[in-house]
């Protein structure tokens, strides 16, 4: 068993949570921002200068790209400034958003932006009924739905990202073809994580285990073949068919070569460390993030532990090295451990439904 605990490997990204804030007040979310209602203003968000300091340190580590997320990213007055200094600096840039800012000029700013390189806009349902029950403002399926039209007017092929749950699992093919119908580029359907919101989001809506399984077959055999846009579901690689998880490797964790920034300046695992203490490695505004990613003996347990140490099914599973469990954030939310079992996996098996042939028995 290989020992990496002292190997620093490549700071591949850094997910940069450009706003604590959201303007929508999303049931599920598993980061909790601060709702800013329309027409209010907050201080939550990431500054410049960070940004700055960031890539700057980072570019020695290897880094090559930034995902601009939040809260909502775009809700930071500055974030323009943000996206040119990044791609002036050579980085490729990511964006998750809930689409309701993107407006012509943003999508246009983007479509100009020479490093800019993907974007995926939530939509949780096919009618502004269904996504509003879950994103809990009015108007916002409308938003979101111009905000897509927006990107694809100037070229841009959003993904559309999608959280299932029992009130709009009827929906996936409407879901589909709308995307399909917009013009993006691709559609990805997640369920619901257990942090955050997540935690209070009703038991008797988040899908289970067996009926998430029981979907990613349907979409597989009797959606994907016939749809003509890519379509991917969120689930581990040991329920998904060998052809899938030979073309797009969709979930393929990269925890090794990421840090999180939130926007208050703390270095974390990811956004969870919002909530997380455990996850927090320092603050940007006083350390240095070269030396933090080099000898933060948080990360170096990290290292150790993913994922020659996992416990549980992922011990046993034949794609441990390529998922590492998946969710590391998630797993020592519910499990307190970093090596801790992906618990999607973990009931599988107590079920029955992990499949055999994607264990090692050895």
């Amino acid at each position: 068993m290989t020992d990496n605990s002292n190997v620093v490997p490549r700071l591949g990204s850094i997910y940069m949570y450009a706003s604590g804030a959201c303007n929508l007040n999303c049931s599920h979310c598993w980061i909790n921002p601060e709702f800013q209602e329309e027409g209010t203003k907050t201080s939550l968000h990431l500054d410049i200068e960070l940004v700055k300091k960031a890539v700057e340190q980072g570019k020695p580590l290897g880094l090559r790209s930034v995902k601009l997320t939040g809260g909502e990213p775009l809700l930071n007055p500055r974030i323009k400034e943000i996206i040119k200094l990044i791609s002036s600096e050579g980085m490729s840039i990511i964006i998750e958003t809930n689409g309701t800012l993107v407006d012509k000029n943003m999508a246009e700013f983007l479509s100009s932006t020479e490093k800019f390189g993907f974007i995926s806009v939530s939509l949780d349902g096919a009618d502004a009924e269904t996504h509003e029950e879950l994103r809990r403002v009015e108007g916002s399926f409308d938003k979101a739905v111009q905000g897509i039209r927006n990107l694809v007017e100037v070229g841009i092929k959003p993904q559309m990202i999608c959280t299932l749950h029992r009130k709009n699992i009827s929906q996936v093919s409407e879901i589909i073809e709308l995307a399909k119908d917009l013009g993006c580029g691709s559609v990805k359907f997640n369920h619901v994580q257990h942090v955050g919101r997540g935690t209070e989001f009703d038991e008797n809506l988040a899908l289970t285990v067996p009926e998430i399984i029981k979907l990613n077959d349907r979409i597989e055999e009797e959606i994907i073949p016939f749809v003509g846009i890519l379509v991917i579901l969120d689930i581990p690689f040991a329920f998904q068919k060998p052809a899938r998880f030979l073309r797009s490797r969709s979930g393929r964790c990269t925890i090794h070569n990421i840090i999180g920034l939130l926007a208050n300046g703390d270095l974390a695992l990811c956004g969870i460390g919002t909530s997380v203490d455990d996850l927090l490695y320092g603050n940007l505004k006083t350390d240095d993030l070269v030396e933090i990613w080099k000898n933060s003996p948080k990360l170096a347990e990290l290292r150790r532990l993913i994922p020659d140490e996992l416990e549980g099914i992922c011990s046993k599973c034949l794609h441990k090295r390529f998922c590492k469990g998946t969710c590391v954030a998630g797993n020592y939310n519910s499990g307190g451990k970093l090596n801790a079992p992906y618990s999607f996996c973990s009931t599988a098996e107590k079920l029955g439904l992990f499949p055999e042939s994607r264990m090692n028995i050895l």
